[in-house]
């Protein structure tokens, strides 16, 4: 976030009120078949499509493309979604597949080129409501600063997002948040396809009592988490599991990706951690109570030590969270952080310059380093130290992750989970490719794999040899339109598009099943805000009408 202090004052305006009649966006009764230049649209979808051309002057068919990563399921999604396109006559459509990382600068910069291209990208959300709107959709995040591929601008949409930050009433929250999803999908700058699931599956023979975290960053939890009530058994003394891809960073203020969330995961804690269904547990805070509406107390537990010596204080924790101004992560802190008063060594006040909604949740993802990382020399980059069960051993790019355990972890043991760790290091191997994950956990060269083919789940799950957990997660797959370019500046347009998607056959012809449609932006793991009977009205009046 660029300008803390002015961001500050503007949280500290009253709040604007929140538009309603979301309603009215919906589809319109048309009725009949509309001919223009010999196309025919028939149907609603093809319909509102038509009129969309007519409003920007635009003459079918219109030509465009879809961008995709190579290499990966995404090709027979962009086959299926250029049959639906085209069929309808409006549009001539191509698909173009780059690597990832041509993939990834085009995406980045596709507004400011005024790159004529659907993008289909996935993303994981979090445990708040806010994870999946605001860097994506905020009118603040346009890149290359957020996330707002498109340059999505909408003020319904940005109160909405405000409004949903500051209530601190649940009941309140989830109202908010529907209204913004029913608002996003009526606009449809965004088409939401595909709500995926965590898949894990491991070697039966090592591993035992293995439980998948819903979010792809918390893979390996699953380990050892003693916070979450949670250990893995295993028949050995090293557990070896995979990642999809390098690690690009290791320290927490510059970290942005699955890979590095994963390998760090089981080094680095904060004051709290959401457990695997989702409730805030403590970590490093041994407890907390709420002064006011924006200050929270927090006492830290007693005699935890980091990888390299350094005793827990309430120092480490003000400094840690302030390390991250100026930094790519800044408003991961900056947007709701004042100040901490510290009270003594194990006990601080800390201020928000505004009532924040996520605020429990927020600090699951604020690691806390030690201060020779804060004021001294020791870089996280090369080496990350932390307070976890784990302490880094070394890393092999291109190869390898590996993990060590370490023995003055704060945690004491109790009836659910022992004192010590089952495993005495963790490996983790870079593989890139799912298939040849797959194999390496056919073969036993791991234990464990994250990202084994969506098509070989079923079989694996049948065989004894292998366990096999799927959850519902965090992440989704969507079409990002290209809404600074016609006749997608539109909304017409994007909402016919939005109804032509066939989600079912994407899921089951390139996912095999493993995931569920998706119809808002919100994952029903956060089943107050995306119940099943909400997600099916928003479906039935904007995106399947009959």
């Amino acid at each position: 976030m660029a300008g803390n202090s002015g961001g500050r004052d503007e949280g500290r305006l009253r709040r604007r009120s929140l538009l309603e009649g979301v309603g009215a966006l919906g589809v319109t009764g048309l009725a009949g078949c509309i001919r223009s230049n010999d196309i025919e649209a028939d149907g609603p979808a093809e319909e509102l499509i038509q009129e969309g051309f007519e409003a920007t002057e635009i003459e079918p068919p219109f030509e465009t493309t879809i961008a995709i990563t190579e290499g990966t399921e995404r090709s027979r999604f962009a086959e299926l979604l250029e049959v639906a396109l085209e069929d309808t006559g409006f549009f001539d459509v191509s698909v173009s597949e780059y690597k990832w990382t041509t993939y990834l600068d085009r995406l980045n910069t596709a507004a400011a080129n005024d790159a004529n291209a659907l993008f289909i990208v996935s993303w994981t959300g979090g445990w708040d409501p806010d994870d999946y709107v605001n860097v994506l959709f905020h009118s603040e995040n346009h890149t290359p600063d957020g996330l707002n591929i498109n340059h999505y601008t909408s003020d319904t949409v940005d109160d909405y997002i405000d409004n949903g930050l500051e209530e601190t009433d649940p009941d309140e929250r989830v109202d908010i948040y529907r209204q913004l999803q029913e608002h996003l999908v009526a606009d449809s700058p965004v088409s939401f396809v595909r709500v995926s699931e965590a898949s894990h599956v491991w070697n039966a023979d090592a591993v035992s009592g293995w439980r998948a975290y819903p979010l792809e960053s918390g893979t390996y939890n699953a380990v050892y988490a003693p916070w979450a009530g949670v250990y893995t058994d295993l028949d050995g003394d090293e557990f070896v599991g995979d990642l999809g891809s390098d690690i690009s960073a290791t320290d927490p203020v510059s970290m942005n990706d699955t890979a590095s969330s994963q390998a760090t995961q089981l080094v680095y804690e904060g004051l709290t951690g959401v457990d695997f269904d989702g409730s805030v547990r403590p970590v490093l805070a041994e407890e907390w109570e709420q002064l006011d509406a924006t200050t929270y107390r927090f006492t830290l537990r007693d005699g935890v030590q980091f990888h390299n010596g350094e005793e827990l204080t309430a120092d480490h924790v003000k400094k840690s969270f302030e390390r991250y101004e100026g930094t790519p992560r800044e408003s991961d802190v900056y947007d709701w952080y004042e100040t901490i008063d510290i009270v003594d060594d194990r006990t601080m006040d800390v201020h928000c310059w505004r009532e924040y909604g996520p605020f429990e949740k927020r600090l699951f993802d604020l690691p806390i380093v030690p201060m020779a990382a804060i004021d001294g020399d020791r870089d996280l980059e090369s080496e990350p130290i932390g307070t976890g069960p784990y302490r880094f051993a070394d890393y092999q790019p291109g190869d390898h992750w590996r993990l060590e355990r370490f023995d003055d972890y704060w945690f004491g043991g109790s009836e659910g989970v022992p004192a010590t760790p089952p495993a005495e290091t963790v490996r983790l191997e870079i593989i890139t490719e799912a298939a040849s994950r797959q194999g390496a956990l056919e073969v036993g060269d791991i234990d464990f794999s994250s990202g084994v083919p969506s098509a070989s789940l079923s079989d694996l799950a049948a065989d004894d040899a292998y366990g096999v957990d799927r959850r519902i997660g965090g992440g989704f797959d969507m079409v990002i339109y290209p809404l600074y370019h016609g006749p997608f500046t539109n909304e017409l347009v994007r909402r016919g598009c939005n109804m032509l998607i066939p989600r079912r056959t994407i899921l089951e012809d390139v996912y095999h099943g493993l995931g569920r449609p998706a119809y808002v932006p919100i994952s029903p793991l956060l089943e107050d805000y995306t119940d099943e009977a909400f997600e099916e009205r928003i479906a039935e009046e904007y995106v399947q009408p009959t």
